[in-house]
């Protein structure tokens, strides 16, 4: 019985999307806090305020593109890794 709830978690974590909320959020919270902290859907943008050239996007796995267009350079952050990373120590 045990093995059988077991493997039932484990194929439901695998089919839910990684982009789910990760930690406690402030209705007050800019949205690249929310979309880089996890609470964005995908295809949810924001840019930066301090710099305009710097945009956020949620991707439909998740993840989130990070786009400075003033150098052409895009990067990739996983804010569900980034929690996990943070948080293996406890």
């Amino acid at each position: 019985m045990m093995k059988q709830i077991a493997v039932t978690v484990v194929s439901l974590l695998s089919v839910t999307s990684g982009a789910f909320a990760n930690t406690m959020l402030s209705e007050t919270a800019s949205p690249i806090a929310k979309i880089t902290q996890g609470h964005g859907n995908p295809g949810e943008s924001a840019s930066s305020t301090s710099d305009p050239d710097v945009s956020f996007r949620v991707l439909d796995n998740g993840k989130v593109e990070r786009t400075n267009s003033r150098y052409g350079s895009v990067s990739i952050i996983d804010p569900q890794a980034d929690y996990l990373k943070k948080n293996r120590s406890n």
